[in-house]
C-alpha cells in the first residue's frame, strides 16, 4: 500500500472519528494536574514561524535569537497561568523537526538539526522538568508514565505538513505524526494539538483528543501503525548519532566554549583544505566572537545580499557542513552558556571582507579592542590549525581569500522613520475625558506606518481626520443618533414596563388604535392566556414537588405589602430588628438551652382563657393517643413473628402527624428497642461481630433519638439504661435528666420489655452475645460513623426555622449587615437558604426593591422560579413577586418585579440599558450570583466578570467549587470596596454527609438479565475505593476535600501500624494515635463528626512527614495504597464500549437491589446518555417478554382478562336489563370495581421497572402527561421509557420533557436519570447515588465534584455513594487526587464593550449608574489582567477603540451611538463578526447580493446565508478534509451536503480585507503610541523567561560596528529579539502578528483587537457548510453524517444561527426607522405583538404583506433607500425559510 493510500485509510477508519473537543484546557480540563509537552513540537512552533528567518530554502540566514525568545514564548504562556508541567523529548521523532514541510535541501535540515538541539538544551535552563527518551516504546517512559501519571500531552497533529501536492516525505511526515498521537492516545494519556492552542487572556484553549485504552485491542490497526512508523523513519530525514551529553567543562576564562572548540577540530579533520572554505568557517568563528559585543538593537539586519555564486556556495555546501559540525560539537560537551549564532551577523562579515575593509586597518579598527582580543585568543587556542595555514583571523588574509567574491551593493543609508501621523479623530465627552486623563497624548495623534499593499494605501487615503462618513458609500451610512429604548429581538420598547400606555404600529390605521382585527386580537389574547394558564400550571407543580432542607413540602409564606419604596427608606439603613419581623416561622427545638433567655409576656383574662382552653386540647389529644396506641400495642402483640412486629411499628411511626406528640414519638422508639434486643436474643448468627455490630448501632442511634427530644419516665430511663449497661456503653453519658413534671416521670412502660439480664448483676450474663464486638471508640469509628452529630457549633437562632452552624450564622449576621459576601461550601452543607433569606429581606422591606437571582443554565434558572413561587406570595398593587427572563424565555415582566431571576447575559444587557439605567438599576438591592465560579469559564465568563465590575449594590456569591478562593475574594472585595460594600469570604469546607465511593467489576461475557426480584449477578458487584487508596498512583499532596469517614480513618491507622513496623520512631509516633488514647478526652459522650475531623486531619500530617522520606512511595505510600485497596484488582481489565452497554442493566438492578436508587447517571456525551437509556429499557422489556411467555401464572391471569373483555357486551346488556326491585343501599355499596377494570397488560410489571410507586402521581397524571411529551414531538422511546423509571437529561431535550422528568425525580416516580452535567449545577434533584457512566475529557476535578455532589443532600441522606463505572482505576485515582483550577478572567474590555459604555453614557444622560459603571471598567482592578499589566494600557485600549469606532461611523465625536449600533451590540458575543458585519454593510456588499431578491430569489437567498455562515457560524474542518480529494473520499454516499462552505466572493474578501487593514492601522498606532509616550526609555533586552539581558548599550567606533548600526532597523512595537530576523513594525501585516511579537512591556491581547485575520487566512483549511447545507436541504440527518455535527449539538447550533437572523432584521429595523423621513415613525409592538407570540406574526405577514415586508414596514418607508430596503427583505425572506426548516426539526 502506498504512503498516501496507508494515510486515507489511517484517516478513514480512526484518525478521522475521533472528533476533538474544543476546550478552555486550565478550566473544564487539566486543572491544576500534570500534562505534558512536547519538546519537538516546542521546536517545531517556533522554527516554523514564517516570520522566523532560520532554515528557510532562499535565506542563508540562521536567526537563533529570534527562535530562542519564540520558545520562551510559547513556554512562559503556560508558565504564567501557572500550569503543572514538564517537557518530553522523544529523540526517535526529531525527525518531524529536522523536516520543514517544503524543504529538504541540507541546509535547511542541517540549521533545523542544530536549531533543534541548541533549542533543547536551552529549555533545559528554564526552570521547568526536561525529560528525554529514545521513543514512546522506551522503558523508561513507561516507567515516567506510570508514575506521573500525566492527564495528557501538547504535540502536533502532523497538520504544519499538509500540502496540496501530498509528496511522500509530506506523508510519512504526517503518518508519523499520527502514530505518536495513537500511541499516547492507547497508553491512556490524551492529546492535545499545540498547533491549536490558544491563549485568552488567562485561559488557554484548544483541541483534545479523548485517550482510548481499547485502541490496543485493535489488531489491524495497531499493526498499521506499526508498519506506517517504519516507512516514515526510512524517507525522513535522519538525526546525527548523539553521545551522552556530560557536563559542561569550559573554564570561565576561555574565549569560547569545549563545544566550538571540538567543532573546530572536527572540521579541519573531516574537510579538505579550500581556501574559501576555510576562510568562511574562520569568518564563523570570528563571529562567535564577535557576537557578545553587538547590542539587541544592532542585530536587526535585513536579509543580506552576497555574490549569487557565494551565497548558492554557502547555502548548498558551507554552511550545512559549518552547521552540522556545531551540532555534533554541542551534542558531544553541551552547552554552560546559551549558544548564540546569528545568521546574518555571519554574512554581513563575509560581505565586509569581500568589499576589502579600509587599507591598513587592523581587526581592532574593524571589530574593536574586545573582539580582536578574543579572536588572538581563539587563534592561540586553534594554534595547531593556525600553523597549519588553514586558520587565519588576519583582516589582510581574510579579505583577500574573498576579495573575488566582491558584489556591488548600494549603501545602504540609516533606515528612515516608517512612521507618519495619523490624527485621531475628534472626540469629546467629560466622562470619558476624565477617565483618559492619565494617557492623554501631548500631541494627539497615533504614530501610524506607511502600508505596503495597494489596498492598504487605498485605504488610507478615506481614514482622514476631516472625512465625511456621508460621502464614503451609499449604504447604511445614516449620522443619525441611535436611541437605545426597544428590545434587541423585537420592536417593543422596553420603557413599556414603567407605564400602561399601549403602543400602535408604524403604517397602520390609528383610529381603533388596534394593530390588528378584532377577531385577530381577540384570537392573539385567548392564545397568549391559554399560553399563560399551561405556564404557571406547570410552574406550581414543578414547585409542588420541591421540598425543604429535611424533606418537607415547602410552606409558603405571605408577605404584607409594606406601603414604602425604595426612594422613601433613610439613607442609615435601621437594623433589621426594628423594621423587619422574624424571618421565618420559628420553630425552634424546645430542649435546647442555648440562645437568649426569652421574658415570659404577661397574659390578660381572654389570653389566659385561650391557653386554659389549650392547655385541656392538649390533654385530650394526649388521652387519645394513649388509647390509640395500646390498640397498635394490642395488635401488634397478636403478630406472630418479630419481623412482622416491625413491619406493624413502621407503618406506625410513617403516621407524621401523631408522631408529633413527644410521649408517643418516644413510646414508639422505646418499643423499637425493645424489638431490637428479641431479634438479637432469637438470631441464630447472634454472636457474630458483623451482628452484634448492627444491633448495637441500631440501639445506640434510637436511644440518642430518644434522648434528643427527652425521657419523661423513669422506667424508660431504667430500661435503657440497663440495656446500655449490659451492652458496654455505660460510659455514654446520653440519657440527660429533662425537666418535666413528677406525674410524667412516674408513668410505666405501655409493654413488657424483654428479659435480657439478671437483676443480680453479679450473675454471669444471661445473654454474652448482648455486647460490642470491640472497644467503645473503634466501635464508633468503625460502625457509628454514619449517624455521627454533624452539626459545627450550632445553635438555635430565630432568624431561620433550623438550628445553623457557625459559619451559616455569620452569613446571616453579613447580609443583616447589607455586605458582600462570598460563600464556599461544598454541595449538601447548607447554602441554599442565603438565597431566599435575602429575598424575603427584600420583600418585607418596600413594594419595589429588587433582587436578582442569576444561575448559569436555563434549568436552573426554571427551579429557582418554581421554588420562589412555592415559597412567597405577597400582593403588590402593580408587578409582581417575580419574573423570569432569558435570551429566549421571559414569564411576567423583569421590570416590573421584586425578585427577577435571569442568566448573566441578559443582566448584563439590562445593566448596559440606557432605559433602565435612571428608574431601574437604582432599585436593586442585591445580586446574587449562583454557581459563581462560572466566571472561570470560556464561553461566557467574562459576562459574570462585568456583571461583578456593574453591580451597584451587594452582591451574594455562592459556589461549592473555587480553586482559588482567597485570591479570587481578595479580587472581589477590592472591587466591592471600590463600590462602597464591605465585604467578607465564608468558607465551609466540609460536606454535611460523606461520599462513599465504588466501582464495579464488570462481566467480560453478557449474562442474561432475569428481572429485578432476581439475585443480581456475582460477576457484577462494588468494590470500595477507599480514599487513601489513591497513595497508589504516587500522589504525595492530597486535596482538601479528599475527604474520610471514621471507618476510613481506622483502616488508614490500621495500614500505618503495619507500615511502621521496622520502625521505632514511626510507631512512637502512632502510639499517641490510637484511638482510645486519641479520644481519650471524649470519655462520656458520643464521638461527633468534629472529632473525626481532627483525628483525620492529625493521621494525613503524619502521613505528609513520612512521604517527604527517601523511596516514601515503595516504603510508606505504596503499601498502604495496596493494604487499602482490596478487590481492586478485579477491575483491572476493561471491557469494551459494548461491554460497558452489556453489564449496564446490572449495575442498576445491583443499586436497586441495595437501596441505592434514585440514582443520576453521568456521561457527558448526549448521544450515548440516549443510547444507555435505550439499552437498559431494551433489557427490561426482552426479560419481561421472556418472563411472560414462560410464566403459568401470567398466562393464567392474562387468559381471565381475556374472558372479562370477551364477555364485556354480555355485562352491558345485564346491566341495562331492567330490575324488577330496587335495590337496597348494603347492596349498592357492596358493588365494587374488579381487579379487570384496572388491568393492563402493556403497563411494565414492577420486577420489570425502576419506576417508584404510585403515591403522590398517579397512572391518569403519567398518561397525561405523555400526551403532551406526544404533541411536543418527544420521541416514543423516551416515554417508554418514562413508564418504567427511566429518563435522559441533557441540554438538547425539550424544555418540557425536563422539566417532567426533574419533577417526577422528586416525587419519586423517576428513579434513574442519566444525564450529562446539565444536573451538575444545583438542580434540586436529590439521589443517594451518582454514577459516572464512563470516561470523559469533560470529566475534570470540577465537575467530578459537582455531579458527585449531587449524592447525600443535607436532612435527607446521611450517606451519599459515588460509582465510577467503565473507567479504569488509574484514572479514578487521578479524578479522586485533582484540584478544582484557580478562576481566571476573561478580556476585560473589548471594542464593542467600549461601544456599549458610550450608549449607556449617551442614553441614560449620564445617570449616576452609568457613570458608575464606566468607571468600575476602566479603574477597578480586574480578575483577568495580570499584576504587569498597568491601568493605563486599558485606558489606551479603550481611547483606540473609540478612534475605529469613530472612523466606523458607529460613534459620535460626542461618544453618542450612531443608528447601526444595534447590529453590533446586539451581537456583542461575535465579535469581531459584528463588526465584519457593518463593514460589508456600509462597503454593499450585501447590497450586491441582494440586488437580485426579485429576479432570482433562491439563489440570492443562499449567497446570503453563506455570507452570514462565514460570520456566524463558522467551523473549520479539520485540515486531513482540506487535502486534495480528501472531503470526496471521505463523504457519504449521495449526501445532499455541500459540506465544505464555498470562500467569500472577491467582492467580500477585498472589503473585509480593507476593514482589516483600517483595524491594524488603528491599533498599531494604538501600540505605537503607547510605546513611544511609556517605554522609549525602557531597554527591550530580555529574554521573557530566563530574565537573561543581552547587551543594550555599547558604544563602539570600529568601523564593522557602525555599519551594523547603520543598517539596523528601528522598531518601537515589535520586540528587538522578533526585530533579529529584520521584522519591522510596518511589515507586520496582520493583527495576531501584531500581538504576537509586541516588545516587552507592551501587552496585546489580539483577542481584544477585532482583527478578521482568521476569516481571511484559512491556512488551506476549509469552513464546514453545515448552515448552507440545512438552508438548501433542510435535513438533520445529513447534518450529522456529512458535515460531522453531534447530532445533540444540531439544535443548538441551528438556533444560534436563527437567533443572529432575528437580531440581524431588527437591527435594520432599528436603522430604517432612525433614516425614516416620516417624523411620526414609530416601529413600537402593542402588549399582544409581544416576542413570545413571534410565531402568530410571522403568518399574518406571510399571508397579507408582500414578500420581505413586515408588520412592522409593511412599505417602503419614505428616507429608506432601495437598495437598503431590498437588503432588509432579502433579511426578513431567509429568516422565514429557515425558520420553516428549523421548526420543521422540533416542531
Amino acid at each position: 500500500m502506498a504512503s498516501g493510500e496507508t494515510l486515507d485509510h489511517v484517516d478513514a477508519s480512526w484518525y478521522s472519528k475521533l472528533y476533538p473537543r474544543w476546550m478552555d484546557l486550565l478550566g473544564d480540563y487539566v486543572g491544576s494536574e500534570l500534562f505534558l509537552i512536547d519538546g519537538d513540537a516546542i521546536c517545531q512552533q517556533a522554527l516554523n514561524d514564517p516570520l522566523l528567518a532560520l532554515g528557510k530554502s532562499q535565506d542563508c540566514s540562521f536567526q537563533l535569537l529570534h527562535a530562542v525568545w519564540s520558545v520562551e514564548k510559547l513556554v512562559s504562556e503556560f508558565v504564567s497561568r501557572r500550569c503543572n508541567f514538564e517537557i518530553v523529548f522523544f529523540d526517535r521523532n526529531d525527525n518531524l523537526t529536522l523536516y520543514g514541510g517544503d524543504d529538504t535541501s541540507p541546509y535547511v535540515v542541517s540549521s533545523r538539526r542544530l536549531a533543534r538541539t541548541i533549542l533543547k538544551n536551552h529549555l533545559q535552563r528554564l526552570g521547568v522538568l526536561v525529560s528525554t527518551f529514545e521513543s514512546p516504546a522506551d522503558d523508561n517512559w513507561a516507567r515516567f508514565s506510570d508514575s506521573r501519571q500525566p492527564i495528557c500531552i501538547f504535540c502536533n497533529d502532523g497538520s504544519q505538513f499538509t500540502t496540496a501536492h501530498r509528496d511522500d516525505v509530506t506523508v510519512n511526515a504526517v503518518l508519523l505524526q499520527r502514530h505518536f498521537i495513537f500511541t499516547m492516545l492507547s497508553n491512556g494519556v490524551a492529546v492535545v494539538s499545540l498547533e491549536a492552542t490558544e491563549f485568552r487572556g488567562s485561559k488557554i484553549i484548544s483541541f483534545v483528543y479523548e485517550q482510548n485504552y481499547l485502541l490496543k485491542t485493535q489488531e489491524e490497526l495497531m499493526e498499521l501503525m506499526k508498519t506506517c512508523r517504519e516507512s516514515a523513519l526510512q524517507l525522513l530525514p535522519k538525526s546525527q548519532h548523539q553521545d551522552a551529553v556530560g557536563p559542561a567543562t569550559t573554564p570561565s576564562t576561555q574565549v569560547v566554549e569545549t563545544w566550538v572548540e571540538t567543532a573546530a577540530h572536527i572540521y579541519f579533520q573531516s574537510n579538505a583544505p579550500d581556501t574559501t572554505n576555510d576562510t568562511l568557517f574562520a569568518v564563523f568563528l570570528l563571529h562567535l566572537i564577535v557576537l557578545p559585543y553587538v547590542p539587541i538593537s544592532d542585530r536587526s539586519q535585513k536579509p543580506v545580499t552576497l555574490h549569487p555564486r557565494l551565497e548558492s556556495k554557502l547555502r548548498s555546501h558551507v554552511v550545512p557542513i559549518i552547521l552540522d559540525i556545531m551540532n555534533q560539537g554541542l551534542m558531544k560537551h553541551g552547552a554552560e552558556r546559551r549558544p548564540d549564532i546569528d545568521g546574518r551577523l555571519f554574512l554581513s562579515l563575509v560581505v565586509a571582507f569581500t568589499n576589502d575593509p579600509t587599507p591598513g586597518e587592523d581587526l581592532s579598527g574593524f571589530l574593536g579592542r574586545g573582539a580582536a582580543d578574543g579572536a588572538e585568543m581563539l587563534a592561540l587556542l586553534l594554534h595547531q590549525h593556525v600553523e597549519s595555514g588553514r586558520l587565519s583571523f588576519s583582516l589582510a588574509a581574510l579579505s583577500s581569500a574573498l576579495s573575488r567574491w566582491r558584489h556591488k551593493e548600494g549603501d545602504v543609508a540609516p533606515a528612515p522613520s516608517s512612521q507618519t501621523s495619523l490624527t485621531l479623530l475628534p472626540f469629546h465627552n467629560d466622562v470619558f475625558d476624565e477617565c483618559l486623563k492619565p494617557i492623554h497624548l501631548a500631541p494627539e495623534v497615533a504614530p501610524r506606518a506607511h502600508p505596503s499593499s495597494s489596498s492598504s494605501s487605498s485605504e488610507s487615503s478615506r481614514i482622514g481626520e476631516s472625512e465625511d462618513f456621508s460621502q464614503k458609500s451609499g449604504w447604511f451610512t445614516s449620522t443619525t443618533t441611535f436611541t437605545d429604548d426597544q428590545h434587541w429581538h423585537s420592536s417593543r420598547k422596553i420603557t413599556e414596563a414603567f407605564k400602561e400606555k399601549r403602543l400602535v404600529l408604524y403604517g397602520e390605521r390609528r383610529e381603533d388604535d388596534r394593530p390588528l382585527s378584532k377577531m385577530e386580537l381577540m384570537f392573539v389574547k385567548k392564545k397568549k392566556e391559554r399560553f399563560r394558564q399551561r405556564l404557571m400550571r406547570n410552574i406550581h407543580r414543578q414547585a409542588a414537588t420541591l421540598t425543604g432542607a429535611k424533606g418537607a413540602p415547602l410552606q409558603r409564606l405571605v408577605i404584607p405589602c409594606t406601603k414604602r419604596l425604595i426612594k422613601d427608606l433613610p439613607t442609615e439603613r435601621e437594623s433589621p430588628s426594628q423594621h423587619i419581623p422574624n424571618l421565618q416561622q420559628t420553630s425552634v427545638n424546645p430542649k435546647s438551652k442555648k440562645g437568649p433567655k426569652a421574658q415570659q409576656p404577661k397574659l390578660n383574662s381572654a389570653e389566659k382563657l385561650r391557653q386554659k382552653i389549650k392547655d385541656e386540647k392538649a390533654i385530650k389529644i394526649t388521652s387519645e393517643l394513649e388509647v390509640w396506641w395500646k390498640q397498635q400495642l394490642a395488635q401488634m402483640e397478636k403478630l406472630p413473628t418479630l419481623e412482622q412486629k416491625a413491619d406493624h411499628l413502621h407503618r406506625v411511626k410513617g403516621n407524621a402527624k401523631r408522631m408529633e406528640d413527644p410521649w408517643l414519638r418516644i413510646e414508639t422508639l422505646l418499643y423499637q428497642v425493645h424489638l431490637d434486643v428479641s431479634r438479637w436474643i432469637y438470631d441464630t448468627k447472634s454472636g457474630e461481630p458483623g451482628v452484634q455490630a448492627q444491633y448495637c448501632v441500631d440501639i445506640l442511634r434510637t436511644a440518642a433519638e430518644i434522648d434528643s427530644i427527652g425521657v419523661v419516665s423513669d422506667a424508660a430511663k431504667l430500661f435503657l439504661g440497663s440495656l446500655l449497661e449490659t451492652i458496654g456503653l455505660s460510659d455514654l453519658n446520653i440519657l440527660k435528666p429533662s425537666p418535666v413534671k413528677p406525674s410524667e416521670t412516674a408513668k410505666k412502660l405501655t409493654f413488657q420489655p424483654v428479659r435480657f439480664a439478671h437483676r443480680d448483676r453479679s450473675k454471669p450474663p444471661l445473654y454474652p452475645f448482648l455486647r460490642l464486638p470491640s472497644h467503645l471508640i473503634e466501635f464508633q469509628l468503625e460502625h457509628y460513623g454514619v449517624y455521627m452529630d454533624r452539626s459545627m457549633d450550632g445553635q438555635v437562632d430565630s432568624r431561620v426555622s433550623f438550628v445553623p452552624d457557625l459559619w451559616q450564622r455569620n452569613v446571616l449576621d453579613r447580609l443583616d449587615k447589607r455586605e458582600s459576601v462570598l460563600v464556599i461550601a461544598p454541595t449538601s452543607a447548607g447554602k441554599t437558604f442565603i438565597s431566599y433569606y435575602a429575598m424575603e429581606q427584600v420583600l418585607r422591606e418596600s413594594d419595589d426593591g429588587v433582587l436578582v437571582y442569576v444561575a448559569p443554565t436555563k434549568p436552573l434558572v426554571n427551579q429557582i422560579v418554581a421554588e420562589i413561587s412555592a415559597r412567597f406570595e405577597k400582593s403588590l398593587k402593580s408587578g409582581s413577586v417575580w419574573a423570569e427572563h432569558t435570551r429566549d424565555w421571559r414569564i411576567n415582566e423583569p421590570h416590573k418585579c421584586q425578585i427577577l431571576v435571569t442568566v448573566p447575559e441578559m443582566l448584563a444587557i439590562m445593566l448596559l440599558s440606557p432605559a433602565l439605567a435612571a428608574k431601574w438599576v437604582p432599585r436593586l438591592r442585591w445580586i446574587v450570583l449562583d454557581e459563581i465560579h462560572t466566571i472561570g469559564q470560556q464561553e461566557g465568563g467574562a459576562v459574570w466578570e462585568q456583571l461583578l465590575l456593574f453591580a451597584p449594590c451587594p452582591i451574594i456569591g455562592l459556589s461549592a467549587t473555587i480553586g482559588n478562593p482567597e485570591e479570587f475574594s481578595q479580587w472581589l472585595e477590592s472591587v466591592q470596596e471600590q463600590h462602597g460594600f464591605k465585604f467578607a469570604l465564608i468558607q465551609h469546607k466540609h460536606r454535611y454527609s460523606h461520599l462513599r465511593k465504588f466501582t464495579y467489576t464488570m462481566s467480560q461475557k453478557p449474562i442474561e438479565f432475569k428481572g429485578l426480584c432476581s439475585e443480581p449477578p456475582s460477576a457484577v458487584q462494588p468494590i470500595y475505593i477507599h480514599p487513601m487508596s489513591v497513595l497508589l498512583s504516587g500522589t504525595r499532596i492530597l486535596p482538601e476535600d479528599l475527604a474520610l469517614e471514621s471507618g476510613d480513618c481506622l483502616t488508614l491507622f490500621q495500614a500505618m501500624v503495619k507500615v511502621a513496623d521496622q520502625s521505632s520512631e514511626k510507631r512512637g509516633q502512632l502510639a499517641k494515635l490510637e484511638p482510645p488514647k486519641f479520644f481519650a478526652r471524649s470519655r462520656g459522650r458520643l464521638l461527633n463528626q468534629k472529632d473525626v475531623l481532627e483525628y483525620e486531619a492529625t493521621l494525613k500530617s503524619l502521613l505528609a512527614d513520612w512521604s517527604k522520606e527517601p523511596d516514601a512511595y515503595d516504603k510508606i505510600l505504596r503499601p498502604i495504597g495496596e493494604a487499602l485497596s482490596q478487590g481492586h484488582e478485579k477491575c483491572e481489565t476493561m471491557p469494551d464500549q459494548k461491554g460497558k452497554y452489556t453489564n449496564l442493566i446490572h449495575v442498576v438492578h445491583d443499586l436497586q437491589h441495595r437501596g441505592n436508587l434514585p440514582a443520576i447517571l453521568f456521561n457527558f456525551d448526549r448521544y450515548d446518555c440516549e443510547v444507555m437509556a435505550r439499552i437498559l429499557l431494551k433489557e427490561l422489556k426482552a426479560a419481561e417478554t421472556k418472563w411472560k411467555a414462560s410464566s403459568p401464572r401470567w398466562q393464567n391471569k392474562l387468559a381471565k382478562w381475556e374472558a372479562w373483555i370477551a364477555a364485556a357486551k354480555q355485562r352491558q346488556r345485564a346491566s341495562e336489563r331492567p330490575k324488577k326491585t330496587k335495590p337496597q343501599a348494603d347492596e349498592l355499596s357492596m358493588e365494587t370495581k374488579s381487579w379487570e377494570e384496572a388491568f393492563d397488560p402493556d403497563e411494565p410489571l414492577p420486577e420489570f421497572s425502576f419506576a417508584g410507586p404510585w403515591s403522590s402521581y398517579s397512572k391518569a397524571e403519567l398518561e397525561e402527561d405523555i400526551d403532551e411529551l406526544k404533541r411536543s414531538g418527544a420521541q416514543p422511546w423516551t416515554m417508554d421509557a418514562l413508564r418504567v423509571g427511566i429518563a435522559v437529561h441533557h441540554a438538547g431535550m425539550s424544555h418540557k420533557y425536563r422539566a417532567l422528568i426533574e419533577s417526577l425525580f422528586r416525587v419519586g416516580f423517576v428513579r434513574v436519570v442519566i444525564a450529562t452535567g446539565t444536573l451538575a449545577l444545583g438542580i434540586n434533584m436529590p439521589v443517594k447515588t451518582s454514577v459516572f457512566a464512563g470516561d470523559s475529557v469533560y470529566l475534570t476535578a470540577l465537575t467530578y465534584r459537582q455531579c458527585a455532589g449531587r449524592a447525600g443532600r443535607r436532612g435527607m441522606d446521611l450517606l451519599g455513594n459515588v460509582v465510577f463505572y467503565g473507567i479504569p482505576m488509574q484514572r479514578i485515582h487521578r479524578i479522586m487526587t485533582s484540584k478544582v483550577p484557580p478562576l481566571t478572567g476573561n478580556t476585560p474590555l473589548t471594542t464593542t464593550l467600549s461601544l456599549r459604555l458610550c450608549n449607556l453614557l449617551y442614553g441614560s444622560q449620564q445617570a449616576p449608574s452609568a457613570v458608575n459603571a464606566i468607571n468600575s471598567v476602566l479603574r477597578l482592578p480586574q480578575l483577568s489582567l495580570a499584576s504587569s499589566i498597568v491601568r493605563d494600557e486599558v485606558l489606551h485600549h479603550l481611547r483606540f477603540s473609540i478612534d475605529y469606532l469613530r472612523r466606523m461611523n458607529l460613534l459620535s465625536v460626542k461618544g453618542e451611538p450612531l443608528t447601526m449600533f444595534p447590529l453590533v451590540a446586539h451581537l456583542y458575543h461575535t465579535e469581531p463578526s459584528n463588526l465584519a458585519l457593518v463593514a460589508l454593510l456600509q462597503g454593499g456588499v450585501l447590497h450586491r447580493i441582494c440586488a437580485s431578491i426579485d429576479l432570482n430569489p433562491i439563489d440570492t437567498k443562499r449567497s446570503l446565508v453563506a455570507v452570514l455562515s462565514h460570520l456566524f457560524a463558522r467551523r473549520l474542518l479539520p485540515r486531513l478534509y482540506s487535502g486534495e480529494d480528501a472531503l470526496e473520499r471521505l463523504r457519504p454516499p449521495k449526501s445532499p451536503s455541500r459540506i465544505i462552505l464555498p470562500p467569500l466572493s472577491p467582492d467580500a474578501y477585498r472589503t473585509l480585507s480593507e476593514h482589516n487593514d483600517l483595524i491594524l492601522e488603528t491599533f498599531r498606532g494604538y501600540a505605537s503610541s503607547y510605546a513611544t509616550q511609556y517605554l522609549s526609555e525602557s531597554s527591550d533586552n530580555t529574554l521573557p523567561l530566563s530574565k537573561e539581558s543581552l547587551a543594550h548599550n555599547i558604544h563602539q567606533n570600529a568601523s564593522f560596528m557602525l555599519t551594523l548600526r547603520r543598517k539596523a532597523v528601528k522598531v518601537d512595537v515589535t520586540s528587538s529579539f522578533v526585530a533579529n530576523s529584520g521584522v519591522t513594525d510596518s511589515s507586520l501585516r496582520t493583527v495576531v502578528d501584531l500581538a504576537r511579537t509586541a516588545r516587552s512591556g507592551l501587552h496585546l491581547d489580539k483577542n481584544a483587537i477585532p482583527g478578521l485575520d482568521n476569516l481571511l487566512a484559512l491556512d488551506g483549511r476549509v469552513v464546514n457548510g453545515y448552515i448552507l447545507d440545512f438552508f438548501t436541504h433542510g435535513q438533520v440527518q445529513a447534518l450529522v453524517e456529512a458535515n460531522w455535527v453531534r447530532l445533540s449539538d444540531v439544535w443548538f447550533s441551528l438556533q444560534e444561527f436563527s437567533l443572529a437572523l432575528a437580531t440581524l432584521q431588527t437591527g435594520l429595523e432599528h436603522y430604517m426607522k432612525a433614516a425614516a423621513a416620516d417624523p411620526n415613525f414609530d416601529t413600537e409592538s402593542s402588549e399582544e405583538q409581544d416576542d413570545q407570540l413571534e410565531e402568530e406574526r410571522d403568518e399574518i405577514e406571510e399571508d397579507t404583506l408582500d414578500p420581505g415586508a413586515t408588520l412592522t414596514f409593511p412599505v417602503k418607508a419614505a428616507g429608506v433607500t432601495d437598495g437598503d430596503w431590498k437588503v432588509y427583505r432579502t433579511i426578513v425572506l431567509t429568516r422565514r425559510e429557515f425558520n420553516e426548516k428549523f421548526k420543521a426539526m422540533w416542531a
